[in-house]
């Protein structure tokens, strides 16, 4: 019997997905990676993504819009209004996503944000990109959150790609078998965080914010299922 390689493009609850896998005579094998395009239309955003926390959010001609705010709440100190999308639970995995912060500007809101999700398993299992206007103990990191309050896991980043309202492209690439996660941002061939941390080792992506407000477009989900 032939054995080959395949790539499959089709639609799952209004996804795009592309998945590769092995066709065995007439018979497709589990895939083992996935792409996932979420549409960002109105009438699929239920399908898409799955709201974690406060705030409001809308979409509308391919933005993700967190309109409103959401406010920290609860037992753990862990971000308020996060967007995870509909795929399987991934292990290795690359997000690509154009970000706006749509906060005042640092002169009025020094500490605003947006945040990458990564490992997402439930409401307290993720880790979490914080791309800010400052930088400090809790601004402008790469965090877990583990049962518990989150936890700062990277060095000090020096770059802080939220000082505008501009859009910003950015690049989440999660290793499993290092546990190393890298964050790039715009043209800039190294990555302005980096962290090493292998406590969760699969989950979903998303994106959010800690308590701002944030724009998302051009998603792109890349992985490996577990």
């Amino acid at each position: 019997m032939r054995t080959m390689p395949a790539m499959l493009g089709f639609q799952r609850d209004g996804l795009c997905v592309v998945a590769a896998g092995l066709v065995v005579g007439a018979v497709l094998l589990p895939a083992e990676r996935v792409q996932v395009r979420p549409t960002l239309a109105e009438a699929s955003m239920a399908r898409e993504v799955t709201l974690d926390g406060t705030g409001s959010w809308t979409v509308s001609d391919g933005i993700l819009s967190l309109v409103t705010a959401g406010k920290p709440a609860g037992p753990i100190r862990r971000p308020s209004a996060l967007a995870i999308v509909a795929s399987p639970d991934l292990a290795d995995v690359t997000l690509d996503v154009d970000v706006r912060s749509t906060a005042a500007l640092p002169a009025v809101t020094p500490r605003r944000d947006a945040l990458l999700v990564v490992g997402y398993q439930s409401p307290t299992k993720f880790y979490y990109v914080h791309l800010s206007a400052a930088r400090d103990e809790v601004h402008n990191g790469i965090f877990l959150v583990n049962d518990a309050d989150r936890k700062r896991i990277d060095s000090r980043s020096d770059v802080t790609p939220l000082v505008d309202q501009a859009w910003h492209h950015a690049r989440l690439v999660r290793v499993i078998a290092t546990g190393r996660i890298e964050v790039y941002v715009d043209d800039r061939p190294e990555p302005i965080m980096v962290a090493t941390d292998s406590t969760l080792t699969w989950g979903r992506i998303g994106v959010g914010s800690f308590d701002d407000t944030a724009e998302f477009r051009r998603v792109v989900v890349e992985g490996t299922t577990r």
